[in-house]
């Protein structure tokens, strides 16, 4: 059975209580799944991005399948700043 995979970026920041996503990637099979994310990380700067897994092309029923964090893209905030 195939599987279809999308990444959903999220912009996070601990110390603002933030946990927002940002937007959501499909991910071509074919194609190195760390490669790929870490690409929409960079292009959203997001310290996270998860990827979610579907049996069908419509994403109707997903689950998580990894969570890929960058923590060049965090914040760099403190509960100083705040």
């Amino acid at each position: 059975m195939k599987k279809y995979y999308l990444a959903v970026t999220y912009d996070v920041c601990e110390h603002n209580d933030l946990f927002q996503d940002m937007n959501e990637y499909p991910i071509r099979s074919s194609v190195d799944m760390e490669a790929e994310v870490r690409e929409f990380a960079k292009l959203d700067v997001a310290p996270l991005v998860r990827v979610y897994v579907s049996d069908t092309h419509d994403f109707k029923n997903v689950t998580l399948h990894k969570d890929f964090t960058f923590h060049e893209y965090e914040c760099g905030c403190d509960s100083r700043s705040i």
